[in-house]
């Protein structure tokens, strides 16, 4: 099995001051895929510290998760548990939990992916930042620290959607 250049094209880059290289390969199993190479050495440059900067923000979202649900669980994790003290079983709990907005499958997925837990590892895995805000406002919790990691959390991961969206706008 090898790899035929199908198609190489060159293409003005952002600056306008030189070009970048698209090559088409194809394989014997008709896969494709795509290499670019930038050619400008001022974009070369640009996009390296794009890409390190990325990096970068992935390890301060990463940190940051981490530090929500360390910051959550030695704080607050008690008074969590406690909110879902009335709930008898399984269903009345994800009912809650899905009432608040921070349980998103159905009821049916719900049973599939949970079977084997226990109600108190459920409930804990919940306690995720992108669910913080709704149990914030759940259990009335006003904490200056936890709401700023939460807010940068969220707009990490904006920044990081709109990227995403940008990067498959690209390429479609």
């Amino acid at each position: 099995m090898s790899w035929e250049e199908m198609d190489r094209r060159d293409y003005p880059c952002n600056c306008g001051n030189g070009t970048y290289t698209v090559v088409v390969q194809m394989d014997d199993w008709n896969r494709h895929r795509e290499r670019r190479t930038i050619n400008c050495p001022e974009c070369a440059e640009n996009e390296k510290t794009a890409k390190i900067n990325e990096a970068k923000e992935r390890e301060r979202l990463k940190n940051l998760d981490e530090e929500i649900k360390t910051y959550f669980s030695e704080h607050y994790m008690e008074k969590w548990l406690s909110y879902f003290d009335s709930a008898k079983n399984k269903k009345e709990i994800w009912a809650l939990a899905k009432e608040k907005g921070i349980e998103r499958d159905s009821l049916s997925s719900f049973y599939t992916r949970n079977k084997s837990k226990g109600i108190e590892i459920y409930v804990k895995e919940l306690a995720i930042s992108d669910n913080m805000q709704k149990i914030m406002q759940a259990l009335n919790i006003e904490d200056l620290d936890l709401s700023c990691k939460v807010d940068e959390v969220m707009k990490l991961k904006r920044i990081e959607y709109a990227k995403s969206v940008a990067e498959w706008h690209r390429n479609h």
